[in-house]
């Protein structure tokens, strides 16, 4: 299988590459796919000639080995046409795809391939705008958007109904049916270097042995993740219980990414709570001290509040280490926590009230309509104090649950998650290729992509068409002399050649072609498709050498 990607799958910053959830996924299932894929080839179409240049750096330091390549995405038509892609996957289904799709349907029906990708945050306006742009883009039965939760399948089912009902109500429109939606969750890297122990752990941190140490991890923030107000207050009383009947001692450990305002906040809320001495906040944590902190706990808590979460990779890394977990009962975290078994899961409530911002969620940030719709989000504060109290109070229930969750976490292994991505691609393929047997229709128009020439044409004081005869411009003598620099930029590179530019203004020089003509001959003369011959005649007309043969003598009489 030829696997191929308009997406780099690394950031560009290294800071947010490892506190994000989606940046630490993708990167994450790159690696697995490159160890554990088994395609025949990689290809990356990112960005630009520099972006293209980082990422072949990076995989020369990594993974010189694997069948990777990388080129600009303006290559994409040119490389296509030497090799075909059996498939484009994205790391992100809102960004590229409905692009890419609306592009692929453009090709011939046997060069055409499946385009995937996963979803993560879902709760913003401008994400429900990526969901009508994906229908318009008329997606395929062999197109699929990979849900990493339950949640997820379910809400885009929902998200995809509704777009496809107020289309038909206000403009009776029928838009298509939307990409197929599969479940795979996000995986955990195979772990080579074993966690430390937990005292050697504690130590490390400055923890003392005796407390049970209970971990919360994620972005410090109630607009980005959780509000963690309701937690102290629960803490609060849950410290009380625990000092009244002679419980163990425990400590909170907050951590996770989190602007010097938001930390600030945290800790504003613990001193005020009086918990200064029984919770402690550590921000901005690096990858080593995020292990120490999974084997320095005892129990892993997460209580999430906000729409943006789809999945809950944190609590995967915290069963991993062997973490009981106690987790509110929202979106992925119930596809990760076996209730009863692994941990607990609290249950939540939100009201259905109509939100009052609702209507102005295009035009607030998305980060504070985040807070707002967290704020009608509850988690049973009293069974999350009950979950904890049998946790903190009873170390064989803590022990059972921490290997059940070790095992649990085997499960979403990355190997696994890549063969079921493989075999969704396999399927997928076999569509593809079975209904371009049945069709030969041929999709040139588009709806999100302009056709620039038609609604710009007015822009430029004269439009070049195929009858446009072209003849040789004030430069051109010098261009054929050798004497004219030939400048083009690295973005051009690697679609100019220097041969082609010299044979085309040679031919000009001996007679005025049309632009017509030119392609073909062109085409049949140095070997190139009529696409990069007009590059070519662009460049050539750009820099002087040729000119439209209506303004060749002015432009001449004007250079003398």
């Amino acid at each position: 299988m030829h696997w191929a990607t308009v997406d780099p799958f690394l950031l560009d910053d290294p800071f947010w590459q490892h506190k994000m959830g989606m940046p630490v996924a993708n990167k994450q299932f790159l690696e697995a796919l490159l160890q554990y894929g088994e395609c025949s080839s990689y290809r990356f179409f990112v960005e630009d000639t520099a972006a293209s240049e980082r990422l072949f750096q990076y995989f020369q330091k990594y993974h010189a080995d694997k069948p990777v390549d990388v080129q600009p995405a303006a290559s994409l038509p040119f490389a296509l046409q030497k090799r075909r892609a059996d498939v484009f996957h994205n790391g992100d289904f809102t960004y590229s795809m409905p692009y890419l799709i609306e592009w692929r349907n453009g090709l011939e029906a046997g060069r055409r391939f499946p385009v995937t990708g996963v979803t993560h945050s879902l709760d913003t306006v401008s994400l429900y705008t990526k969901f009508i742009h994906l229908l318009l883009a008329r997606p395929k039965p062999y197109d699929a958007i990979v849900c990493t939760s339950r949640c997820a399948v379910q809400m885009l089912e929902q998200a995809f109904q509704e777009i496809r009902t107020r289309f038909r109500e206000h403009f009776s429109a029928t838009l298509p049916e939307p990409p197929r939606l599969v479940h795979i969750p996000l995986g955990i890297p195979e772990r080579i270097q074993p966690f430390p122990s937990r005292k050697a752990a504690r130590e490390t941190l400055g923890i003392p042995q005796d407390p049970v140490v209970v971990l919360s991890l994620g972005r410090l923030s109630p607009r980005a993740k959780m509000d963690l107000s309701p937690l102290l207050e629960g803490f609060f009383w849950l410290c009380r219980v625990l000092d009244q009947g002679g419980g163990p001692k425990v400590l909170l450990i907050l951590a996770g990414a989190g602007r010097k305002d938001n930390v600030r906040l945290v800790w504003d809320i613990i001193q005020a709570l009086g918990l200064g001495e029984t919770v402690r906040v550590l921000p901005n944590v690096s990858e080593e001290v995020k292990d120490t902190l999974y084997a320095a706990a005892d129990i892993f808590c997460s209580m999430v509040d906000n729409y943006q979460e789809t999945f809950g990779l944190t609590l995967l890394e915290a069963m991993g280490a062997g973490l009981p977990i106690v987790a509110s009962d929202f979106n992925g975290y119930r596809d990760l926590v076996l209730h009863g078994a692994t941990g607990f899961l609290i249950p939540t409530y939100a009201s259905s009230s109509p939100e009052p911002w609702e209507a102005l969620a295009g035009l607030l940030s998305p980060s504070i309509v985040r807070f707002y719709r967290a704020q009608k989000v509850a988690f049973d504060v009293k069974e999350w104090i009950q979950a904890l109290h049998t946790l903190i109070c009873e170390g064989d229930l803590r022990r059972y649950f921490a290997e059940k969750a070790r095992c649990r976490a085997q499960e979403f292994q990355w190997d696994r998650v890549i063969r079921a991505y493989r075999e969704l691609w396999v399927d997928l393929v076999s569509h593809a290729r079975q209904e371009a047997r049945r069709t030969m229709d041929n999709v040139r128009s588009t709806v999100l992509t302009p056709s620039m020439n038609k609604i710009f044409s007015h822009y430029p004081s004269m439009a070049l068409n195929d009858a446009t005869l072209v003849g040789l411009g004030p430069m051109g003598a010098v261009f054929l002399t050798r004497g004219h620099p030939s400048l083009a930029y690295v973005e051009l590179e690697p679609f100019l050649r220097q041969d082609v530019l010299h044979a085309l203004a040679r031919r000009v020089s001996q007679k005025d072609m049309t632009v017509e003509e030119l392609k073909r001959w062109g085409v049949e003369n140095t070997h190139i498709d009529s696409c990069v011959a007009v590059l070519h005649l662009d460049w050539l007309i750009k820099h002087g050498v040729l000119a439209p043969q209506k303004n060749a003598k002015a432009l001449l009489r004007a250079c003398r």
